[in-house]
């Protein structure tokens, strides 16, 4: 029997949130028509929503939202890092919309003009550019040997992730939880505890800007990979479960990946793993 998961049930002392089929998925809005949320003028934290799309420049080492990427030795108990992560302003921007908000509008470049007009955006506006950037990534083709799509409902995330997982199984979300308002985006933490979550097929998932949640999603057959929850105390005291995805072969990997910079490694010498944002998420059986 086929489980259409339609909501989250989040446990507040994990960083584990299981797709449950009891409820339909809460909305922010209340209204019978649809209710879009503002884009604000730039990302909150001033950076990508993904690291992965830091390229070769020479600036990206100095960047702090880099200091995201580590090796499984590296989440040790007691073991000390610098760990970028983002303060979100505002968690309900970053949780998906119910399906019949979202179903009818287009997620195509095509209809980018339309889009503009029905969200009441200006063509020349920073809400304009990001949604043309969202749109393009969404559309982008997939490399060999990956499966990727945007989604914008638990729903047709669910259906993707089990037509990899397999019909039956259940579906589960593993994110890093929120930091508070006072803590430092950049600071060292120490690993309290590191648990083994799930291995072999994962999905990971990174929010793009857009009037309401969007989640560009990517899985590559035949790669092994783990993730784990990680907790950690910063230096100023403050608690975070994080999730902490390794990328076991980077043997096809450029050398000029940023995560082999800032560690000095190369290409198949060692597994590449990365600390999550909360508003991005790693989807798992």
């Amino acid at each position: 029997m086929v489980i259409v998961m339609k909501s989250l049930v989040h446990n507040p002392d994990s960083c584990f949130w299981q797709l449950s089929p009891r409820n339909a998925a809460a909305s922010p809005m209340e209204d019978d028509g649809v209710g879009v949320l503002r884009l604000p003028e730039q990302k909150q934290d001033g950076h990508s929503s993904s690291h992965m799309g830091m390229g070769m420049e020479e600036d990206d080492l100095l960047n702090p939202g880099a200091k995201v990427f580590a090796t499984i030795k590296d989440i040790a108990v007691g073991k000390t890092m610098p760990i970028y992560f983002p303060y979100i302003h505002d968690p309900n921007s970053f949780q998906f919309l119910p399906k019949h908000k979202t179903h009818h509008i287009p997620l195509s470049s095509e209809q980018l003009p339309q889009l503009l007009r029905f969200f009441s955006f200006s063509p020349d506006s920073h809400q304009a550019l990001a949604m043309e950037q969202t749109l393009k990534i969404c559309e982008m083709e997939a490399p060999k040997g990956e499966v990727q799509g945007c989604f914008t409902s638990l729903e047709s995330l669910v259906d993707f992730a089990q037509g990899i997982f397999g019909p039956d199984s259940q579906v589960g979300i593993v994110r890093s939880s929120l930091i508070s308002k006072s803590t430092p985006l950049l600071q060292n933490y120490t690993v309290v505890e590191s648990v083994e979550i799930s291995s072999g097929k994962l999905i990971a998932c990174h929010n793009e800007p857009y009037p309401y949640a969007v989640y560009a999603c990517h899985f590559q057959w035949g790669s092994v990979n783990k993730v784990f929850k990680v907790s950690l105390r910063g230096d100023n005291g403050d608690q975070e479960d994080a999730a902490f995805l390794c990328h076991m072969d980077t043997s096809t990997w450029s050398a000029g990946h940023i995560g082999f910079r800032l560690l000095r490694l190369k290409p198949g010498e060692s597994e590449i793993c990365h600390f999550f944002p909360s508003y991005d998420m790693v989807v798992v059986p």
